[in-house]
């Protein structure tokens, strides 16, 4: 099916990941399962589906890289012992293929899906003012530098609170502002607002369509919110204003709706989106199909592009790990298997409050190291 809506957003890529990003949950009673309302799940073959279908060697964007396959020429024993490559965001067609193969489900009950990632804001800018500390150890505030007036000395980046004079007396570069929840994983306290209002909740999480970016996300059942719909929707739109979120997601037997909030004019209004829905089993997060080994770091400690690559590969692991599950690794740390170089290796599953770094689904990476109390 083909809305009207869908001609008006399909030239903006924010609006786009809005439809064919996976809503994958733990439903209780139900179990593991993924949703998804990309239209080229449905579009039949060749004959294309949108912007996302611009490449026809990958099925996504025309600027998306084909998947590297050993040339056909080569002998079995010689691609045995190739060294697997480094784990990074499949092409959309692998992640299409897993869910296409996979058993379909058929929801019996709605659910309202509420993101619950925070506003995120840098904790330094270009000029290394500490903005914020999104860590959750304490009440968060807020710094915001004055325009004009660079800070007197760069603030330290250990032994200082966010909202603490930054740069020595008063009167400097920087002054602490009080903010109400700045921290970037809501999902406690948005699961908490929704249990009052209606008892049972899942938890889960919103992931790109390459897995590329992993946002945490709780949902609650429609009919144990209220009699009716529309006064369940309500409560729900409620609890995503009161927590910074820009939309509530409707998913069930009549398919999928997107419902803005407000407070991002990009997000836009969609409804009655075609739905799959599929049990999902537990394999790595970060690789798009289910029959896959552990994960492979991709940079290394060699030069300062390989290391910056590291640094965002394991944040994009631990942003995963945060609010997904793993079958493969349970998130231990994992020494290199036989083919695979000694550094790096897979690390353990860090902390919440220890991760420095997001992927957002604009593409961005942000940084948001948190700030150590003083000892």
């Amino acid at each position: 099916m083909q809305h009207e809506h869908e001609d008006q957003h399909e030239d903006d890529p924010y609006a786009v990941t809005w439809q064919d990003q996976l809503i994958e949950l733990d439903l209780p009673g139900v179990g593991p399962i993924t949703a998804c309302g990309d239209p080229a799940l449905f579009a039949a073959p060749g004959t294309g589906g949108g912007p996302w279908d611009a490449n026809p060697e990958t099925g996504g964007p025309a600027d998306e890289a084909p998947a590297v396959e050993a040339p056909a020429d080569e002998a079995p024993e010689e691609t045995a012992f190739r060294r697997r490559r480094p784990t990074t965001p499949p092409p959309r067609r692998t992640v299409r293929t897993t869910l296409s193969g996979r058993e379909p489900l058929e929801l019996e009950r709605t659910w309202l899906v509420v993101p619950a990632l925070g506003p995120v804001l840098s904790s330094a800018d270009a000029l290394g003012t500490v903005v914020a500390d999104l860590s959750g150890r304490e009440a968060p505030l807020e710094v915001r530098p004055i325009r004009g007036e660079p800070p007197a000395a760069p603030p330290s980046r250990e032994g200082a609170r966010a909202g603490a004079p930054l740069d020595g007396p008063a009167g400097g570069g920087a002054r602490p502002v009080r903010s109400r929840d700045v921290g970037w994983f809501r999902r406690p306290a948005i699961a908490a607002a929704l249990r009052r209002r209606g008892g049972m909740v899942a938890t889960g999480a919103l992931v790109g369509p390459r897995r590329e970016w992993f946002e945490p996300a709780v949902a609650a059942r429609e009919d144990l919110l209220a009699a009716h719909p529309d006064q369940a929707l309500e409560r729900v739109l409620r609890v995503a204003v009161d927590h910074g979120q820009v939309a509530v997601l409707r998913i069930g037997p009549g398919g999928l709706d997107v419902v803005p909030t407000g407070a991002d004019p990009r997000v836009p209004m969609l409804s009655g989106l075609e739905l799959l829905v599929t049990a999902r089993p537990s394999p790595c997060p970060l690789q798009g199909k289910d029959d896959c080994a552990p994960c492979r770091p991709h940079g290394g400690p060699w030069v300062r592009s390989a290391q910056a690559a590291q640094l965002d590969w394991e944040a994009r692991r631990a942003q995963a790990l945060a609010v997904q599950s793993c079958g493969v690794c349970f998130g231990e740390a994992l020494p290199p298997e036989a083919d695979q170089p000694q550094v790096p290796r897979l690390g353990r599953r860090a902390a919440v409050t220890e991760i420095n770094r997001l992927h957002l689904r604009g593409g961005e990476v942000v940084r948001i190291d948190p700030i150590a109390p003083p000892r």
